[in-house]
C-alpha cells in the first residue's frame, strides 16, 4: 500500500463515518508478529463489505470494536481489529506540542518508527488526519 493509497483510505473512511465516529488507529506492517499489540476484545467482527464500510462501521462509537488500532498488511488487507498497541517512547521523536494531539496520535508516531512497520494513520473528529513513517509526522491534513 503506497502512502497516497493509505491517505485516501483514511480520507475515504473520515468521510463515510456517520455522527458517532470515534476516530481510527491504523497500522500498515506485513508481519504483525512484529507488533506490540494485544486483543482488546475477545472475539472478532462479522465483516461484511468492503474496507472502507468495515472501516467506517468500525470506527462507529456504537461499535464494540471502535477502540485501539486496526492493522493492514502491505496489500491493505485487514489482518486485526480492536488492538491496543504499546510501542516504545522513542525520545527524539518532534511534535508540534502546540497542536491539540492526544494519545493516539503519539502511540502513531512512536509506532511508526518499529521496524517492520511502513506507516501509520490516525484519523479523528478534533484533530484531522494525519500519516507518520519512521517516526515523523509525513502527511496532516486538518478538519475543514
Amino acid at each position: 500500500m503506497r502512502q497516497d493509497d493509505f491517505r485516501d483510505l483514511l480520507y475515504e473512511v473520515w468521510s463515510k463515518s456517520s455522527s458517532g465516529f470515534s476516530g481510527i488507529g491504523i497500522v500498515v506492517c506485513e508481519d504483525a508478529a512484529v507488533l506490540p499489540i494485544v486483543d482488546l476484545r475477545d472475539t472478532s467482527p462479522v465483516i461484511d463489505g468492503g474496507l472502507i464500510e468495515t472501516l467506517s462501521s468500525l470506527s462507529s462509537d456504537r461499535s464494540k470494536y471502535h477502540d485501539g488500532f486496526h492493522i493492514l498488511n502491505k496489500k491493505g488487507e485487514l489482518i486485526h481489529v480492536a488492538q491496543y498497541f504499546s510501542p516504545p517512547i522513542v525520545k527524539e521523536a518532534h511534535f508540534d506540542r502546540s497542536r491539540l494531539v492526544g494519545g493516539r496520535f503519539v502511540v502513531a508516531l512512536f509506532g511508526s518508527s518499529i521496524s517492520g512497520v511502513d506507516m501509520t494513520g490516525i484519523v479523528s473528529d478534533g484533530h484531522g488526519l494525519s500519516i507518520f513513517k519512521g517516526g515523523k509526522e509525513v502527511y496532516f491534513e486538518g478538519r475543514s
